[in-house]
Formats: C-alpha cells, structure tokens, sequence
C-alpha cells in the first residue's frame, strides 16, 4: 500500500510525523507502511505521554492550589512583619516615654537635693548668727561683770569712807 501514495504524500508525513504520530490516523499509516516506525512502540509512547499530560494537568491544579497557599501565607507573614514592626514602635516609644520620665524624676531629686542643701546652708548660718548673739551676750556679760569689778574697789572705799564718817 506504500506503493500507492505518492513520494509528495510520503515526504509529508515523515516532515510532520511527530505530529501525526499519536493522532488517530498515526497507527493506521505505519499499519499500512506509509509512516515509519513500528505501531506497537508509538501506541506506547503516545500512551506514555498522554498518562504524562493528563497527570500533569491534574499536578497543575495541585501546584495552582499549593501556589495559592503560599500566596496566602506570605500575606499573613507579612500582616505578622507590619504587627511587629507596630509592636517594636510602640515599645521604642514606650521605653523613650519611660526615659523621659525617669530623667525629669531624677532632675527633681537633683532639685530636691539642692533645696535641702540650700536649707542646711541657711540653718548653719542662721545657727552662726545665733552663736555669734550668744558670744556677744556673753562677751557683754564678762565686760559688765569686769566694769562691775572694776568699779567695786573705788566704789567700796567710798562705801568705807562714807561709814567711817558715819560713825563718828
């Protein structure tokens, strides 16, 4: 029957034979002898990639669903990045706030420290004034009591001399 068909028809066939040969006609030309090759080899090779093509459409849905998948978990990492990123903002504010504080609690101590200081240094002399009252009162005192004595002497020779002429 290869006879029949003309060498045209032929070289057709064998320049497209690689699609031609898992069509339905594929087997009935190398039936026949037109096409190349042996019937039984090309029935399993073309079964064998038409399992291939149907299990990888079915493994295409699987990858679609497993990409989808990933999809969605990449977008909850992500809304779990901006949380934490908002969560480490607000704890680096919370710790500037907490700074803060302790440094105006820390200036008024200083503050404080210094009113304290301040007072002590206004007691101590008050306290130097009133030592120095004290020291006056009783300078004045020892100098009264010195004129006092000094005065005595003279005063009682004359309290002396009065009574001598009193008796008489």
């Amino acid at each position: 029957m290869g006879a029949a068909v003309s060498n045209s028809n032929k070289d057709y066939i064998n320049n497209n034979w690689d699609k031609l040969k898992c069509s339905p006609i594929g087997p009935f030309l190398q039936m026949t002898g037109i096409a190349p090759g042996d019937m039984k080899t090309t029935s399993n090779l073309c079964k064998s990639s038409e399992f291939s093509s149907q299990f990888n459409s079915s493994m295409t849905d699987q990858l679609n669903a497993t990409k989808n998948l990933s999809k969605g978990m990449n977008i909850v990492n992500d809304t779990m990045d901006k949380f934490r990123k908002v969560i480490a903002n607000i704890q680096q504010k919370a710790f500037k706030d907490i700074s803060n504080i302790a440094k105006i609690i820390f200036n008024i101590y200083v503050k404080i420290g210094n009113i304290f200081f301040l007072i002590i240094k206004h007691l101590i002399n008050i306290l130097k004034i009133f030592k120095a009252m004290l020291n006056f009162g009783a300078d004045t005192s020892v100098l009264l009591i010195s004129f006092i004595n000094l005065l005595r002497k003279p005063v009682n020779g004359v309290i002396n001399f009065v009574r001598v002429f009193k008796r008489l």
